[in-house]
């Protein structure tokens, strides 16, 4: 693993905000999906804490970790690495803040299609929005580490894979307000810096997405 890569991963885990929009955006994700229990696969699964938020006495929880530091302290907690065999084993394929990582994301997109049972569903979280005003003016976006991402997608790319792979119901929400990122004030006041050369990392909206797919 790149030492840059290891030591941002988790550096960025000191933010306590990031608990918060995590459990906002589980929140919004049981909502949407209405998924009770089940199997839950989370690509890029980190520490675990978002496979935490699955109780374990209603989900059998796996991960895909590039970390071996992440894969030992995620399989202390029961969250299991040896994926089963076959197709449709899956429930929920979870993706936060991991999709721009990948090196082969249309490869892991269609592997999830696989693992899937029907009528399972793909979530991306968190996830960077090539289509938003940001990116689309100044082809970056403030989170955005660029050598350690392959593709960042915009919501219009995004959802005619997914439906080429077969892919339905592909839907997406863009949180911004009530998110424990958004200072809107500040926000605008950093847009228009932006504007002039001066960088500064701020949300923004349709920075981020979220996107839900069904098979």
């Amino acid at each position: 693993m790149n030492d840059d890569y290891e030591r941002s991963y988790f550096d960025e885990r000191i933010d306590p905000r990031r608990e918060i929009a995590r459990r906002q955006e589980h929140d919004r994700m049981l909502a949407r999906t209405g998924l009770e229990r089940g199997v839950v696969l989370d690509i890029g699964c980190g520490l675990g804490e978002s496979l935490a938020l699955f109780p374990a006495d209603r989900w059998e929880r796996f991960g895909i970790e590039v970390s071996e530091h992440a894969r030992s302290l995620c399989a202390a907690q029961g969250v299991r690495f040896d994926l089963p065999e076959g197709d449709a084993w899956c429930d929920l394929v979870l993706l936060r803040g991991s999709l721009q990582h990948l090196d082969r994301p249309i490869e892991t997109l269609a592997d999830s299609l696989r693992w899937l049972k029907p009528g399972g569903w793909l979530v991306a979280l968190a996830t960077p929005n090539a289509g938003g005003p940001v990116y689309r003016l100044f082809q970056d976006l403030p989170p955005l580490v660029p050598e350690l991402n392959y593709v960042v997608f915009s919501d219009r790319v995004l959802r005619q894979c997914l439906l080429n792979l077969g892919f339905r119901e592909v839907t997406f929400t863009y949180p911004y307000l009530g998110t424990p990122y958004a200072a809107p004030l500040r926000d605008h006041v950093s847009f228009v810096l932006r504007l002039f050369g001066i960088k500064r990392r701020f949300a923004f909206w349709r920075n981020m997405l979220e996107c839900y797919a069904r098979k």
